[in-house]
């Protein structure tokens, strides 16, 4: 039987506003009487994570902090559970008070920024250099933990956009997967003539997957190289190029191709999403590539039908604009406090996450903890792994062409204005040349600042 994963998610993660190497939101920081940043060592770290279930936080016991603390018994690691809620905040706490924990989970490379100038963070390069970073983690991965030429952090894990779907929905109305602007579009009118939902959306779980969506239209209408070169101030986000792209893409949700309705948009579940297209009451469902330990038991005997789910590749959605773009984003980053007591420690503990990728191959099969951003072979992944899950992951990485999501290479101010612009652009109450503008005016800032993350090549 195809195993299927199951685990935590990135709507999970961010909510901490931190993001983790196996899903999960983790922090290390010396324990026992003496604090983070005095002299000599604790002589063990604390752990700090955050499970969405108990099945979850058993296998990293077992299969994680276990195998560390035999292969580095000098300074275990012991963990401590912490809220998703608060977790975030109690670490930016710390970190404002000179104390936090030894290492520093973050969200993406966009908030580095704010913590390396704070002065939070230790620079790795030797690290790097003496363990062999450079040669395991991906280049363009490594690239978007370099904050002013020095390496801040390492990337948790990777990430790109995808379409799940029914194909039985597909087959009872005559429809075919798309493979363009035009036969998507012509699958969205006609759904929505017959009371189907085009395209499963909403963010009452999670107000922040404005922005997967918005990094969707981005790449697939405006196009990745105009989005490079905006992003490296060649060109300007008010555009029109990009100004036509909010617009086709606001008329995408005020026809009610995106979750129904404008208003429905904000009062629908992540649930309801994945039932929607179970039930086939709606075609298309789009996500990132987290969804794949999420939509499993909305289908099937466990959904209590016999639907089947399958992933299709984002399609061109304008003339001109390539096919086969996959978005990169790395879902977390992990950096050392700059007033750790045990550096050492703390970084054996993250390159430990990155020595193995057979133990990453069963993370995700068993856990649905996204692997690191690190050379993996077919091997490397169970052989009853399902093969939509290891499919999906080679066209990733068989990629023709890269677009580059808001989460991973914006700068913070610019991201955190997407993300609550567009409620207001689809409400009406922003034009879409409006709220290119107010991208543009955000962003000029902070690239003249410097804060914008790295580019891959």
């Amino acid at each position: 039987m195809n195993r299927t994963p199951t685990g935590l998610s990135r709507r999970n993660l961010l909510k901490l506003g931190a993001g983790g190497a196996l899903a999960t939101f983790l922090g290390a920081c010396a324990g026992g009487a003496e604090a983070p940043g005095a002299k000599g060592k604790s002589g063990k770290l604390t752990v700090w994570a955050g499970f969405a279930s108990k099945e979850a936080e058993d296998w990293y016991r077992a299969n994680v902090l276990e195998a560390f603390n035999k292969k580095y018994p000098n300074v275990p690691a012991d963990l401590v559970i912490k809220q998703f809620d608060t977790m975030a905040q109690q670490q930016q706490t710390a970190l404002a008070a000179g104390a936090g924990p030894d290492i520093v989970g973050g969200s993406g490379p966009a908030a580095l920024r704010e913590y390396a100038a704070a002065g939070y963070l230790l620079p790795l390069d030797d690290y790097a250099k003496k363990l062999g970073w450079n040669d395991r983690v991906l280049g363009w991965a490594m690239k978007t933990g370099v904050v002013d030429g020095k390496l801040v952090a390492l990337p948790t894990n990777y990430e790109s956009m995808q379409i799940f779907y029914n194909p039985a929905t597909l087959a009872k109305h005559g429809w075919t997967y798309p493979k363009n602007r035009a036969e998507f579009e012509a699958i969205c009118r006609e759904a929505k003539g017959k009371g189907i939902i085009p395209v499963s959306a909403g963010n009452a779980d999670y107000k922040d997957s404005n922005e997967w969506h918005v990094s969707v239209f981005l790449n697939h209408i405006a196009g990745p190289d105009a989005v490079r070169q905006a992003l490296k101030g060649e060109a300007k986000f008010s555009d029109p190029v990009f100004v036509d792209a909010i617009e086709q893409a606001r008329g995408y949700f005020t026809q009610g191709w995106w979750g129904g309705a404008v208003d429905r948009y904000f009062t629908n579940t992540f649930p309801q999403q994945y039932q929607q297209v179970a039930k086939g009451e709606a075609v298309f469902n789009i996500t990132g590539t987290w969804g794949l330990g999420e939509i499993g038991p909305f289908f099937g005997k466990e959904g209590g039908n016999d639907a089947e789910w399958a992933w299709g590749a984002i399609p061109s959605l304008r003339d001109g604009v390539p096919e086969n773009i996959w978005e990169l984003a790395v879902g977390g980053t992990r950096s050392i406090n700059a007033k750790s007591a045990n550096p050492d420690a703390a970084a054996d503990f993250m390159d430990f996450h990155l020595q193995d990728p057979k133990l990453q191959g069963r993370a995700l099969a068993e856990a649905n903890f996204a692997p690191p951003p690190i050379a993996m072979s077919e091997s490397d992944f169970p052989a009853d792994l399902d093969e939509r899950v290891s499919s999906l992951y080679a066209a990733f990485g068989d990629a023709a062409q890269v677009g580059y999501t808001t989460w991973t290479f914006f700068p913070p101010k610019t991201d955190t204005f997407i993300i609550e612009g567009w409620e207001k652009l689809i409400t009406g109450k922003l034009t879409s040349q409006q709220y290119c503008q107010q991208i543009a005016d955000t962003f000029g800032p902070e690239l003249a600042a410097g804060v914008v993350p790295p580019l891959p090549e």
